[in-house]
């Protein structure tokens, strides 16, 4: 082999290996590992969470993890829903420089909540407002947190 060869080669193990430690850093500090759990915790790996994860260790779901409420509980739909949101916010949060204050629900989520209070609260739902049991979430359904928007945290959507 000769040595133009060989520094080329050199060169390229070192270019590789920059990028990969690099990838490897950036994975760790950003504890991608701790969104493969249900801890509440995975949830607060941003700042941009905070505020939201300090409500919810007041309220009076301090002992419910996130997921319970903001993801489907079957277990495909659930580790979909996990990567669409965590795929979601990681564009945003690396792409997008005009990130807001606090996220917002989308439409996804909004029906995995209702889904959610429901599947805890049915049996009292069922007797106060039966409309809220509408499995199709109809138009004219009432969703839990029209009422109760600040049960879970006090960043409503």
């Amino acid at each position: 082999m000769n040595k133009k060869m060989s520094i080329g080669i050199v060169i390229a193990i070192f270019i590789v290996g920059f990028i990969v430690g690099n990838i490897a850093y950036n994975l760790y500090n950003a504890k991608v590992l701790s969104y493969l759990t249900s801890d509440s915790a995975a949830c607060n790996n941003c700042h941009v969470m905070n505020e939201v994860f300090n409500d919810h260790s007041k309220s009076p779901h301090k002992d419910v993890v996130c997921i319970d409420c903001h993801l489907p509980h079957s277990f495909i739909a659930k580790w979909i829903g996990k990567a669409q949101s965590g795929l979601g916010h990681a564009y945003y949060f690396t792409f997008d420089k005009n990130l807001p204050t606090h996220f917002s629900a989308n439409q996804h989520t909004k029906k995995w909540v209702q889904d959610n209070c429901i599947r805890c609260h049915g049996d009292y739902a069922t007797n106060a407002i039966n409309p809220t049991t509408n499995k199709n979430h109809s138009q004219n359904a009432l969703n839990c947190v029209s009422c109760h928007q600040n049960v879970g945290h006090l960043r409503d959507f």
